[in-house]
């Protein structure tokens, strides 16, 4: 078994590796995604590749300095990393963190097609220090890649977009909106993979790891 870190917080992405058979290690990355954001100028869609990269990064450099003790034994290890963003009218629509930009958002996209944009980056380290004091880890491969989904936004009731806005939970999700919770009855049609909307396409992780010539059920924890 090849053991794999998923640098990121995200239950949902956690969630969908186990289901698949994963059990991840998380590190969370710590990276400064506000800054990333404001800096950076290409698309939506290539802005989430990027932020799964810095996350990534920034995970394999803690492996490569300080590894945690679950990985003492391990020759090789896979690093997931991936970020979300919603997109409407060609801008991105991130966390809003209070209800008057939640309120603000809702206005805005109930009852239109928008776009979720997961980028997805998978990092491949394996031994290779010289000296008894090095971790050993050295990154061999890195790969980027990511997916959309098309999805078209409901229209709740005011009474409800209320209701929604009280239980807090888009306040911290891309697009102020999240399929796996409170805000999944709020979502009328998807175009595409509905793990993307979730935030992590097995599909497309696969081909990232089966690219870099892994055996994908190599990555499956031992069964309990």
């Amino acid at each position: 078994m090849i053991p794999v870190v998923l640098a990121s917080q995200s239950p949902a992405r956690r969630q969908i590796l186990e289901s698949s058979g994963i059990d991840p290690l998380v590190l969370v990355s710590e990276v400064d995604e506000h800054a990333i954001e404001e800096s950076f100028t290409g698309s939506v869609g290539d802005l989430t590749t990027a932020l799964s990269e810095a996350k990534a990064r920034a995970v394999i450099d803690r492996v490569r300095t300080a590894p945690p003790s679950e990985l003492d034994s391990a020759e090789t290890v896979v690093i997931i990393a991936g970020d979300s963003l919603l997109e409407h009218n060609g801008h991105a629509i991130g966390k809003p963190g209070t209800a008057q930009r939640t309120r603000e958002i809702w206005a805005d996209m109930a009852g239109e097609w928008t776009t979720l944009n997961s980028g997805h980056t998978v990092a491949v380290l394996e031994r290779g220090g010289e000296t008894p004091t090095d971790s050993g880890f050295e990154l061999v491969d890195i790969r980027s890649k990511r997916s959309a989904t098309s999805v078209l936004i409901g229209r709740p009731t005011p009474e409800e977009l209320d209701a929604y806005i009280a239980t807090e939970e888009p306040f911290h999700v891309a697009g102020a909106l999240t399929i796996d919770g409170y805000g999944g009855a709020f979502v009328e049609r998807l175009d595409g993979d509905h793990l993307t909307v979730l935030g992590l396409s097995l599909p497309v992780v696969r081909e990232l790891v089966r690219d870099m010539g892994l055996f994908w059920p190599d990555l499956w924890s031992p069964r309990r």
